[in-house]
């Protein structure tokens, strides 16, 4: 998941398409998807930061 979310943004998505995509996601994945969402927001927030930092 990390290095999906990593190589999307890369590629040019923004926060706000992936955060669509995780929506969906979880709408269609329902509570099983749950953990791998807010595992892969951790990750954009944790990528944020550190280009802030970097």
């Amino acid at each position: 998941m990390d290095h999906r979310v990593e190589e999307v943004l890369d590629l040019g998505a923004s926060e706000a398409e992936i955060a669509e995509t995780l929506d969906i996601g979880l709408l269609m994945g329902g509570t099983l998807a749950a953990k791998s969402v807010r595992h892969a927001f951790a990750v954009m927030e944790q990528l944020r930061a550190s280009k802030k930092g970097g």
